[in-house]
């Protein structure tokens, strides 16, 4: 051998003695503890890191709310000086006009329980999710902000909050199943959280189910390996909280499919753990007793939450709709079939194409489906696992089970009766996706927990050779393997496939989603490719890419913005109708035309008849509907708007959740309840008189004063 040839194998081995030095000190530092569960370093450190991104956000009072919409309306012209990043989303009103309008309301009367903008007042601890002096506060941990901490500010905890509990209950699950994964962890609960189910109905009401459904499951998880009392408490403690927090939030559709995935991989995780050798049904009951005493206690402050405000409840399962909504088995078309698949193809969503998808962005949000591609992986470690061990991987199963649950209920008629009784029906076909996306996480960390420990019959780890350094050699590793490369394939094909499937139907029908996607090939490449890592476990990178395609398709959805566009300090009209309501805190007031005279109204802490109501306040339409004639139109969750009309109001539903009421000064309705109105829109009405008109930006509004006929 040469002297050359002799220096570069040398220089070659120091290279590869390096990397394995540089693994196994790795794996030292990520080794779980004996029991198995994740060390402290890999416990603890993503979510301080996350934590400490959100307080600075929080100290800066950045959020992602769109309220930068009105700067279209009342901007002096050029880019918003408060928008950071992106662009609001008008979309988005859910957040933006229901939401942030009615915490600005709160705000201006004081945060009371029951908030005097409509007449006969409103439930706040109900409704929308607001601020609130009440005990029940305690358990909506966003909204505080608003009670200490200004406006700006108590937005961005109101914002962050729940995304940071979601990201880091996602993440600790993930090191809890796959505890030498932090990095692998951090990329999927990022992805998680960046998917169009959770960027396009961001809301603390959508999210915190999120935090729930991994929260609960890991608190299964460490009542049956934490071999100390205290994890166990405090997992089971922080599980009961959000229990409590997720159900005040009172949005059953995203409940629904959290609550599914929790309840089928638990009694997975419970049945394996009887099925390990040594484990009686007695020692496992009693792991699960703090976890069982939460429940207690969860359920517990519930119901006196809700006999407390009984009345209130009972208004809003009273109203028409939502009501006792239920959704019909085997409801989802070809298109909504289409739709669910449509993952690779939503960056169209943020250039507002939604053809041959649904009617607006949120409704044709969609998951990228990984757990469906890794069908073929799951299938292999349920067979490998059963031919090596003689015994079925029954959280695998759950997995693949209620992934084939989900699927009958979205496509097979008929059913009803069971769907009923596993609340599958109280969800909606859009809503029930963000289950596919908490399994897309939980099938990744199973592939990959499962692949770790060798569940397969051919070990992937040469053994250790004589000549490597001593450190090496001694270095523990489990043994691992990987799923075959013929069923490995399969899941890209899944991917090309169902891509192709959403192609055809969007050719047919939704080509601008085509030309808006812009990197919907890419997405479809980098989903495959991702696919076929994780289930040769090469998870790592393939995790990354599942990233980079959430950055693609959902990244930039909410726009970063600073502060909060306060229509009652920062536009003269706002300004105007507040000098009244100071001087006149009594008047009342009607909104005439489109959002911005309803928001303005309830922002200024005016009392009015415009604003979204979760139920319908009986005093309010007793002075509107005396006779109850309209019942059927205003007996519902909607936002209630007014238009220029004659004589007494009539009502009309142009969509189930937008009453609109016609307007005439002169009508007895007018004469003995409103004494302002606020239009942005001449009124030509003999009763009443302009006081002022206001011009900012683009918008006129005008503030009429009802005379005595």
């Amino acid at each position: 051998m040469s002297r050359t040839t002799a220096d570069r194998s040398r220089s070659d081995h120091r290279v590869v003695a390096a990397w394995v030095r540089a693994e196994a000190a790795w794996q030292r530092v990520v080794a779980p503890r004996p029991s198995g569960m994740p060390n402290p370093v890999v416990l603890l450190g993503f979510p301080v890191v996350a934590l400490l991104i959100v307080v600075v956000l929080v100290a800066l009072g950045i959020s992602g709310n769109s309220s930068g919409v009105y700067w279209q309306s009342f901007g002096s012209g050029g880019h918003d000086p408060d928008l950071l990043a992106g662009q609001p989303r008008g979309i988005r009103s859910d957040e933006w006009l229901v939401q942030s309008s009615w915490v600005l309301s709160q705000i201006r009367e004081g945060f009371p329980v029951v908030n005097q903008s409509f007449p006969g007042g409103m439930d706040a601890t109900i409704q929308n999710d607001l601020p609130t002096w009440d005990w029940s506060s305690v358990f909506r941990p966003h909204v505080l902000g608003f009670l200490f901490l200004p406006l700006d500010q108590g937005m961005a905890v109101r914002w962050w909050l729940p995304v940071l509990a979601a990201l880091v209950a996602a993440y600790v699950f993930a090191v809890t199943v796959m505890p030498r994964r932090p990095a692998t962890a951090a990329f999927l609960a990022i992805a998680l959280c960046l998917s169009p189910m959770v960027q396009w109905w961001f809301l603390p009401t959508t999210i915190w189910p999120v935090a729930w459904a991994f929260s609960g499951l890991t608190a299964v998880l460490w009542a049956f390996r934490s071999r100390r009392r205290w994890p166990v408490v405090v997992a089971a403690a922080v599980t009961g909280y959000l229990t409590v927090t997720m159900v005040m939030s009172i949005y059953v559709p995203y409940m629904v499919p959290a609550a599914v995935v929790l309840v089928a991989l638990a009694v997975g995780f419970l049945i394996e753990r009887l099925r390990t050798p040594g484990t009686t049904w007695r020692r496992t009951l009693g792991r699960l007793v703090p976890l069982a005493l939460a429940a207690v206690g969860s359920v517990a402050v519930i119901g006196v939450w809700a006999l407390t405000r009984l009345d209130t409840i009972t208004a809003v399962l009273g109203t028409v709709y939502p009501g006792q909504r239920l959704e019909r088995t085997g409801a989802t078309s070809v298109e909504g079939l289409s739709a669910l698949f449509s993952g690779p193809f939503q960056r169209s969503l943020q250039y507002g194409a939604v053809g041959g998808l649904s009617v607006n962005q949120s409704e044709a949000a969609a998951p990228l489906m990984v757990v469906v591609f890794l069908v073929p992986a799951l299938l292999w470690v349920l067979w490998a696992g059963l031919r090596r061990r003689r015994a079925l991987d029954w959280p695998v199963l759950a997995t693949v089970v209620v992934l084939g649950v989900l699927f009958a209920f979205l496509l097979v008629p008929h059913w009803d009766a069971l769907a009923h009784l596993l609340l599958l029906d109280r969800s909606t076909d859009a809503r029930l996706r963000l289950a596919f996306d908490l399994l897309g996480l939980v099938g990744v960390v199973l592939v990959a927990s499962r692949l770790d420990a060798g569940v397969g019959t051919r070990p992937a780890d040469e053994p250790a050779r004589d000549d490597q350094d001593p450190e090496v050699r001694t270095a523990v590793v489990p043994t691992r393997s990987r799923t075959p490369w013929g069923i490995a394939g399969y899941g890209p094909v899944l991917v090309l496939g169902s891509a192709g499937f959403v192609y055809i139907g969007l050719r047919i029908g939704g080509a601008d989603v085509l030309g808006a996607s812009h990197a919907w090939r890419l997405v479809v490449v980098v989903l495959a490719v991702a696919v076929l890592l994780i289930a040769r476990r090469w998870v790592a990178p393939g995790a990354l890419l599942l990233l980079a395609a959430a950055v693609v398709v959902g990244g930039g959805t909410n726009p970063l913005y600073r502060g909060v566009f306060d229509l009652a300090t920062q536009t003269d009209a706002g300004v105007a109708v507040g000098e009244i309501v100071d001087r006149q805190p009594d008047a009342r007031w009607v909104g005439i035309g489109g959002y911005v005279p309803t928001a303005m109204l309830l922002e200024t802490g005016a009392h009015s008849y415009n604003g979204v109501q979760t139920y319908p306040p009986e005093e309010m339409w007793h002075e509107i509907d005396p006779s109850g004639r309209f019942e059927e139109i205003w007996n519902r969750l909607a936002n209630v708007n007014w238009r220029d009309g004659d004589g007494a109001p009539q009502l009309s539903l142009p969509v189930r959740d937008q009453i609109q009421v016609s307007f005439d000064g002169c009508s007895r309705f007018a004469q003995q309840n409103v004494q302002y109105v606020l239009s942005d829109q001449p009124v030509t009405d003999s009763c009443i008189s302009e006081v002022r008109e206001v011009t900012q930006g683009q918008q006129s509004l005008w503030i009429y004063r009802v005379d005595e006929r």
